[in-house]
């Protein structure tokens, strides 16, 4: 036996040892006395295959969240209920780059030459980017956490699973919704709904959202509140039924989002915090501020040709972004440095599929093309002042003395300090797709189910770089007459001329040995002078293609209780770093194995679904922070790594008035062949872990009952554990030289870093005895648990300057909304 098959062995034993542990639970559950039908549970319907389908009879591990839910949770967008979905994690910091992980592997693509591994699907139609993807609940039907590949019916992205959000469709009866938020910190949210039927066959439903909050986060320099929100969002669809047979909706997404970059808390040795991430702090970063306009146009048409049904969607987003923000963590000239990521994009999608379902045989076939214009420019600006200690520092590490050029030149009387140095990074996607896919479920009895799928997916991508040479004005001005440059350098640094120009300048003092040359590169840059080629587009073209399959069993013990399961294989396309001239990474794919059950006991009073799977990911891309040049940059960076895990949950009606739920995943992930370039170098960690938690886990409890004659009191609670990120060399590197070598942090004081997290939400509300007032209190965070989101490495070997993001404080206030 092969060391991969004792693997797999292995984790099959430890998995369904998981498993068994359930049986005497559900047995004892089976053999207590049924109650009134009136508690029995709601039934859920999901489209995880593509067709309505009830949750219970889906062979796929996934959670589903209905309006309800979503309301009961106080979400606002996904953000709002990865604590509340094991395997999922979203980091919401920036709305324009979010990172989606499910079950440990990431979507990190802000940079345009990758893309997701956990695919975004609004109504049915594929968000290319994450950054068009966050986006605020409003007038939805519900969201589904589908786990696993998910690429043979949603497509090359979804290898790691899928999130699909689903909005409500016009209805043929007039109504509206209006809905109030308001809380601390100056929340104000206010969201309306109507539906017009405007004749039999056609209806019109819009809803808008405007949400303004002001920061929670103090600058202890200027007295401002920092991570303001300010959003307004609008949706718009158009319904036709001419006939049973014929539905047709056209609708329109429209989001404006104006809110602040993320903050950064210094917490190195030269920020105002003194290391404590919660201490004050002060950011200085020109023009703060994170941007998104986006619109989207969907015609989604479907028709039935007798048993066969005919579904096309077309599609068309475009989206423009801006995020800056300060990376620094303090307000001194001497450090200053901030970064901005500007992206604009064009996405074309259309899909076509034929479908049957029949008593034996449940088939889809489809083809769908996507074509995709991305612009991306990385932008960085520093100041003079930080140029000098970028270089200083540079200089004295490699045994040499600092200069501090430009505040030698300054106190000739030149006026250079203050002015800004920019760097701009360009890049241009051209990518293609197209693919063809098939599922076929067969009856073969009356309780077994036997399902192949498989998808063929051709990528064409067209990337182009331009790396140019960085922009001073202010310093260029300053520089102009050349002259004064001779008169205070003299003739052995620059050539014997009366007048000499910014440019000749620059490329003299980059020509000159180490160290006074050191930090320029050939275009002067101090960020981007890896790989430079001033002012030339380098293109470079590349194509994919694969073949994707899923096979299912899925057998019914007992009507109310499945066991199922699955293969199935997960693909990304390759593609390019967005930093790195003429790079290029392999494509990733992913075998998947996983069993489970589904069940309902006590007369449908309690359901419990859990599963187990085993993955193997061969070129599993990643972008990480990587060291190398003067200032660390973003890359992808690609490894093997493996896992298995267990998944549970658990819906019980105790009462008609009272319900618990019940969500839990355990799971093991590790790199199978991984090298990570942190603070100290390359760093091997092949066999040691992704950094995925082991555990989380939620519980929610909902009660409801009458009173009198004078409506309905309701109550929501739920509370959310993760366990803490596991560690590996990478990660201990990092931190041994950031306070062992550099002496730049206390790790004691960001103990909340690498601790669990325990998160408590609660609402409690009345409903009017005919349903149309509600009013509720709410709360988010209830505890106030202060914690450190993450750590952030980008300027601490250049400028001494590590910092951290913060994870939200409570949030609370009172909903009023009425319906009519």
């Amino acid at each position: 036996m092969t060391k991969r098959a004792r693997a797999l062995r292995k984790h099959a034993l430890v998995s369904a040892t998981a498993l068994a542990t359930l049986w005497p639970a559900l047995a004892f559950a089976q053999a207590a006395p049924a109650q009134d039908d009136s508690a029995q549970l709601e039934e859920i319907v999901v489209t995880a295959q593509k067709r309505e389908q009830r949750l219970q009879d889906v062979p796929i591990t996934v959670n589903a969240f209905n309006a309800e839910a979503i309301e009961a949770l106080g979400a606002q967008q996904m953000g709002d209920l990865q604590a509340f979905t094991p395997g999922l994690s979203v980091d919401d910091n920036s709305v324009t780059q979010p990172k989606f992980a499910i079950r440990g592997i990431a979507t990190d693509d802000f940079g345009i030459g990758t893309e997701p591994s956990a695919a975004v699907f609004i109504d049915g139609v594929y968000s290319a980017r994450t950054g068009g993807a966050l986006i605020f609940f409003d007038d939805l039907e519900r969201v589904e956490v589908l786990k696993g590949p998910q690429g043979t019916l949603f497509g090359r992205n979804a290898a790691a699973g899928a999130i699909s959000i689903t909005t409500r469709k016009p209805s043929y009866e007039f109504e509206g919704d209006l809905q109030a938020r308001i809380g601390n910190y100056g929340k104000t949210q206010l969201t309306g709904m109507i539906n017009v039927p405007l004749s039999d066959t056609v209806a019109l439903r819009v809803n808008g959202l405007y949400n303004k909050r002001d920061g929670w986060l103090k600058d202890a320099a200027t007295g401002e509140d920092l991570d303001r929100e300010g959003n307004w969002s609008g949706r718009a669809a158009l319904r036709w039924r001419p006939t049973d047979s014929t539905d047709i909706q056209l609708s329109w997404d429209h989001d404006d989002t104006d809110k602040d970059g993320p903050a950064a808390v210094g917490i190195g040795p030269f920020a105002m915090s003194g290391g404590d991430p919660f201490g004050p702090f002060a950011n200085d970063v020109i023009s703060s501020h994170e941007t998104r306009v986006l619109d989207g146009l969907t015609l989604n048409a479907r028709h039935d040709f007798g048993d066969v049904t005919l579904t096309s969607i077309t599609s068309w987003k475009k989206f423009e972004t801006a995020n800056r923000e300060d990376e620094d963590g303090t307000n001194i000239p001497e450090l200053y440095f901030d970064t901005e990521n500007r992206e604009e994009n064009k996405s074309f999608s259309q899909e076509l599929r034929l479908s049957h379902d029949g008593d034996r045989f449940h088939w889809i076939a489809g083809v769908s093309y996507f074509q995709e214009d991305a612009y991306q420019s990385s932008v960085t600006t520093a100041l003079t002042d930080s140029i000098d200690t970028v270089i200083d520092n540079v200089l004295v590490s490699m045994g040499g003395s600092p200069i501090s050029l430009f505040h030698t030149l300054d106190s000739f009387g030149l006026p250079v300090l203050g002015t800004t140095w920019t760097e701009a990074f360009e890049d241009w996607g051209d990518n293609r797709s197209w693919a063809a896919y098939g599922d076929l479920t067969w009856a073969a009895t009356d309780k077994l189910n036997l399902t192949v799928g498989l998808r063929y997916t051709d990528d064409e991508r067209t990337f182009s770089w331009l790396n140019g040479a960085h922009v001073a004005p202010g310093l260029e001005a300053a520089v102009a007459p050349g002259a004064a440059y001779n008169a205070i350098l003299g003739g052995p640094f620059f050539p014997d001329a009366a007048m000499i120009d910014a440019n000749t300048f620059y490329n003299t003092l980059a020509s000159l040995p180490p160290p006074l040359g050191m930090g320029l590169g050939a275009t002067g840059d101090i960020v981007f002078e890896q790989g430079a080629l001033e002012g030339v587009k380098f293109k470079r073209k590349a194509s994919f293609n694969d073949l994707s399959p899923r096979f299912v069993v899925d057998y019914k013990v007992t009507p109310d209780m499945m066991v199922f399961g699955s293969i199935a294989r997960g693909y990304k396309a390759g593609g390019f770093n967005s930093l790195a001239i003429n790079s290029y990474f392999e494509p990733e794919s992913v075998w998947n194995y996983e069993g489970g059950v589904k069940s309902e006991w006590l007369n449908h009073r309690l359901r419990v679904n859990a599963s187990a799977y085993y993955f193997q990911y061969d070129n599993r891309q990643q972008i990480s922070l990587v060291s190398g040049g003067l200032v660390p940059q973003y890359q992808t960076l690609t490894g093997d790594s493996e896992a298995w895990g267990v998944d549970l949950e658990a819906v019980w009606k105790v009462t008609p008035n009272l319900t618990i739920t019940e969500s839990a995943g355990y799971i093991d992930s590790t790199w199978i062949e991984r090298t990570e370039f942190p603070l100290s170098g390359p760093v091997d960690i092949s066999g040691q872990p992704t950094g995925e938690p082991n555990l989380k886990m939620a519980t929610g409890v909902h009660y409801e009952r009458d009173v009198a004659n004078l409506g309905e009191v309701f109550f929501d609670a739920s509370y959310s554990y993760v366990s803490a990120p596991r560690k590996n060399d990478a990660s201990y590197g990092q931190r041994m030289v950031l306070e062992s070598v550099l002496g730049l942090v206390d790790y004691s004081k960001l103990g909340s870093l690498d601790d669990s997290r325990n998160l408590v939400n609660a609402r409690i509300g009345w409903n009017s005895p005919d349903g149309r007032y509600t009013a509720s209190v709410w709360a988010e965070n209830l505890l106030d648990e202060r914690t450190v989101a993450s750590l952030n490495t980008i300027s601490a070997t250049s400028l001494g300057t590590p910092y951290v993001r913060l994870d939200q404080p409570r949030f609370w206030g009172v909903q009023l909304g009425v319906h009519f």
